[in-house]
């Protein structure tokens, strides 16, 4: 017998999915950060959206890479979204577990084997066969990467409080490590949701059995230029929507009472990350008694994002909005943002 039909045997297949749009200058550090992985057995699909770079002159060069144990295959299709560029990729999948990347993200070596490890440690009445596995993750801004700027700062929620918090929040991640099964229970990326796909997704899993666990180490480091938000609040907010009132149809009438009210309750006032985005801006702006406001609003409908909580609780304190402008834009100098990311 060979090594690599050794390896197939011991390693199970690992297929990794990145979809990227115009991303000549960043995909290819992307891709070379799944090719380090310490697990040997990766099969990469690249999913080119329609770029009108030179992306798909970069791909070529990593799709002459092919070997055994880290296939390279790269696809090509009209710009319809990262969403649909995912779903091209899952048709033709082949491993065991499948994960996700962004074109201006990176993994470290240790991020697969480490998330492998963590669900082959899953006790038994964690229903393993049913749990998604994630890792946190290093933000890059620009300036720099801040050990102390985490992606989740939140404490992950306990399986049985995770159909009422996902209705808050975002829990789930994209770098997961998903059992191959999962997309053939729970479905693929809705199209029709430009924004927030993966939230709808994430929606349609935990309100089908699914759960979510977290690896407290970190694995990945993602790129946040703090402008994404501001720019398409609207539109986010928008999304946001759209898939709350899919969830409502979708599972109308296995909602507990408590968990039914919440939604209802984001249709009617809003988004709380939109609200949060517009106090960071106000506090930007110096407008204290706005960022009371959207603050107040924030942690009403995100009661258990304590880092919110707190925000507003100094905003109603004598002094406590001018403390908090001071800490945002030192927190802004500290990221390089810039007047730039508004647009």
């Amino acid at each position: 017998m060979n090594d690599n039909r050794e390896t197939e045997l011991e390693y199970p297949l690992i297929s990794v999915v990145i979809a990227v749009y115009n991303g000549q200058d960043l995909v290819g550090q992307a891709i070379s950060s799944v090719l380090r992985q310490t697990h040997p057995n990766i099969e990469l699909f690249i999913v080119d959206d329609g770029s009108t770079d030179h992306t798909s002159q970069v791909l070529e060069g990593f799709e002459a890479l092919s070997r055994p144990g880290r296939e390279v295959r790269v696809l090509r299709q009209d710009n319809a979204g990262c969403g649909a560029a995912r779903n091209q990729a899952l048709t033709m999948v082949t491993g065991d577990f499948i994960t996700f990347l962004d074109a201006d993200d990176t993994l470290l070596p240790n991020h697969l084997s480490t998330l492998l490890e963590r669900y082959e440690e899953l006790d038994t009445n964690e229903s393993a066969s049913r749990t998604v596995v994630y890792a946190n993750a290093f933000q890059c801004t620009t300036g720099g990467i801040n050990s102390g700027r985490l992606q989740y700062r939140e404490k992950m929620p306990e399986a049985d409080q995770q159909r009422s918090v996902i209705l808050e929040y975002n829990i789930g991640s994209l770098y997961g490590l998903f059992p191959r099964c999962f997309f053939t229970e729970v479905g693929t990326f809705d199209p029709e949701q430009v924004f927030v796909e993966d939230w709808e997704l994430w929606l349609r899993a935990i309100y089908s059995g699914w759960r979510f666990a977290r690896v407290d180490e970190v694995t990945n480091i993602i790129s946040w230029t703090g402008g994404s938000m501001q720019s398409q609040r609207d539109r986010m907010a928008a999304g946001e929507e759209l898939a709350l009132q899919k969830t409502l149809r979708r599972f109308d009438g296995k909602f507990s009472t408590e968990e039914r009210a919440k939604l209802l309750r984001r249709l009617n006032y809003g988004s709380p990350l939109a609200a949060a985005s517009e106090a960071e801006q106000a506090l930007r702006d110096g407008r204290g008694d706005d960022a009371k406001e959207h603050l107040k609003r924030a942690a009403e409908m995100m009661p258990t994002q304590r880092r919110v909580r707190v925000k507003s609780a100094i905003a109603h304190l004598p002094g406590g909005t001018r403390w908090l402008v001071n800490r945002q834009r030192s927190v802004d100098r500290s990221v390089g943002y810039n007047e730039q990311m508004r647009r």
